[in-house]
């Protein structure tokens, strides 16, 4: 599989994921939500490494990206005023896109999915309050806790479907790519981190910590392809080599 290859199935999914949310009075107020193309690598990952790719994992999969369009847009929202009718749309649409996410797993026959997507869902938002209003105590705490916002659904997604042994990396990675975006202040992570106290030292060491780990993890993923793992290093570390 070639880098064309993979950037065309990643689109395609974008585009399932764009239609299971499309909603044209959100659209039309707020503007298309952009998806992230690094967490539908890393959740189509199993399938680019040829596993068997079903149409149930793919719904479940739509249903993932409606749960991570939901978080990015109540992400948008100001927290200090959400008053006007904008923002107020944006909390509204992040509700729409969570009821895609409940609409399109209760159509699968598997109750136990939609519990434990749930019980996810629930930690993340506890562990991101937790972050933003109370901080982090150290570099190790950091790590873990924006691992579980970045990476617990997609983990909890392969961990359902028997493809545990690629989440180590996918949690490693989408870590990786928050704390390189961080540190590059990439304005849609200082919209809603930028009042935290997180230290520049605590993101250059997660970066480093989370570096010499992607790099043992993909030294020892013998059912990884190599093209697969260049492509894991160039979404993870995309600034290093190059000033920052």
């Amino acid at each position: 599989m070639d880098r064309q290859t993979i950037n065309r199935y990643i689109q395609n999914y974008i585009r399932e994921v764009e239609r299971s949310i499309q909603e044209p009075i959100l659209n039309r107020d707020l503007g298309k939500m952009p998806l992230d193309e690094a967490k539908a690598f890393f959740l189509l990952l199993p399938m680019l490494n040829n596993e068997e790719w079903t149409t149930e994992l793919n719904i479940s999969a739509i249903a993932v990206g409606a749960v991570h369009a939901a978080f990015d847009m109540h992400d948008r929202v100001d927290i200090l005023d959400a008053t006007s009718k904008e923002q107020q749309l944006m909390v509204l649409s992040g509700d729409h896109f969570s009821g895609i996410h409940y609409r399109l797993l209760s159509s699968l026959p598997d109750f136990k999915l939609i519990t434990s997507m749930s019980e996810m869902i629930g930690h993340i938002n506890e562990t991101k309050t937790n972050l933003l209003m109370e901080g982090s105590d150290g570099t190790e705490e950091l790590i873990d806790s924006m691992i579980s916002i970045e990476s617990g659904c997609i983990v909890e997604f392969q961990r359902r479907y028997g493809f545990t042994r690629y989440s180590t990396i996918v949690e490693t990675a989408l870590g990786l790519i928050w704390f390189f975006r961080k540190l590059t202040k990439e304005p849609a992570i200082e919209q809603v981190w930028s009042g935290n106290r997180i230290k520049t030292a605590d993101i250059e060491a997660a970066i480093s910590v989370l570096t010499s780990r992607l790099q043992k993890q993909l030294s020892e993923a013998g059912f990884l392809t190599p093209f697969l793992k260049q492509e894991i290093h160039r979404f993870a570390t995309p600034l290093l080599g190059r000033p920052i």
